[in-house]
């Protein structure tokens, strides 16, 4: 309305806008597009950032899970090593950082993982147990056969490194006919169905401890002979040769047991002697180191009784090395002095009594 007249706008619906009009529409226009373009910019940078400082918090088990899978997803595996538990997380990020949808390609990884990755939970039964580790080890030999492990921590470690993110590969090359007489089959998922019929099997099937009583790990002269027979045997030496080195004779015990775990529990009749036959490779092997073993003990003990040579309790090894250390003196003579202050103390003045209690 101008100047009190109703005013029309024209009844063309294309009506004309002048071109300084359409100029200003258009920069509007733009600015409100690049105002929300560098919004959803600014957003989506502070979504990364925050995104980035929750992976800081993961804890070592998955950051080093999902590093593993990445690494392992581009074709580099062999950069699967032992890092500093914060290196992991470390790493992961970085490696997230170089992609343009970090966020993406971390859900990538979370489902790989999930689909093609053996849970921990599947290692519980070998993990902490030297003697399971060494019998699975044994079984994927050719994976290991160039490296050296020092000790039950290092084998244990690359062994539950090495499955969860290559259980494709274990189950496709393991060896599973490690000759038990009753073989576990079960069905489950494709990834834990042939370690679960295997640790089945094994643990219903390996050597029982009523068969190993003679064996007395504290024997250190004891396991280290045995250790030495089971290796001098030219057709099965000591499993994991050259692979697995012992620290303690602890170690080495566990390693015999893995290694009589080895052997196939099934009766032949052309095993055993020649007058006795039907053993299995595992019961054999038994009978003929245990019947060497109480040989070289009843020669041993013909020998100390001949030679005057006296067993000391393993209680007071350590008592008599810190006597001798303290004294200066030998052994021989540490006990001898020994003797004879008793003898002077106990016996030595009432002679008489004493040989009538040996008449």
């Amino acid at each position: 309305m101008v100047d009190g007249q109703l005013t029309r706008l024209p009844d063309n619906q294309h009506y004309p806008f002048d071109q300084g009009s359409m100029e200003y529409h258009n920069s509007q226009y733009l600015r409100t597009m690049s105002d929300l373009y560098i919004k959803s910019i600014r957003s989506g940078t502070k979504r990364i950032e925050d995104y980035f400082k929750e992976l800081d918090k993961m804890s070592v088990t998955d950051a080093k899970s999902l590093l593993y899978t990445y690494n392992i997803l581009l074709n580099k595996s062999w950069e699967n090593i032992n890092y500093d538990n914060d290196d992991y997380k470390n790493l992961l990020i970085k490696e997230l950082k170089t992609w343009s949808s970090p966020i993406d390609k971390f859900n990538e990884l979370l489902d790989v993982r999930a689909t093609k990755v053996l849970p921990k939970s599947y290692l519980d039964w070998f993990k902490n147990d030297l003697r399971c580790s060494l019998f699975i080890t044994n079984l994927i030999y050719n994976v290991f056969k160039n490296s050296a492990f020092k000790g039950k921590d290092e084998l244990i470690t690359a062994i539950t490194s090495f499955l969860p993110y290559n259980i494709i590969y274990f189950n496709s090359h393991v060896n599973n006919e490690f000759g038990y007489f009753n073989r576990v089959q079960i069905i489950d998922d494709w990834k834990v169905s042939n370690l679960l019929s295997i640790k089945s099997t094994y643990l219903k099937g390996r050597t029982p401890d009523k068969e190993l009583k003679w064996l007395d790990v504290a024997n250190h002269n004891q396991i280290e002979w045995v250790y030495s027979y089971i290796d001098n045997d030219k057709d099965q030496p000591i499993i994991l040769k050259d692979v697995f080195f012992p620290e303690t004779f602890e170690e080495k015990y566990e390693l015999v047991l893995a290694h009589l775990d080895t052997l196939s529990n099934i009766e032949s009749p052309n095993i055993g002697t020649e007058k006795n036959k039907g053993y299995s490779e595992r019961s054999y092997m038994l009978y003929k180191m245990r019947k060497a073993w109480d040989g070289r003990k009843n020669y041993s003990s013909k020998n100390e009784e001949g030679d005057g040579i006296i067993k000391i309790y393993k209680k007071n090894q350590t008592k008599l090395e810190k006597l001798i250390a303290f004294s200066g003196f030998t052994a021989q003579k540490m006990i001898n002095n020994s003797i004879e202050q008793m003898y002077d103390q106990l016996i030595k003045d009432d002679t008489e009594a004493v040989d009538k209690s040996l008449s």
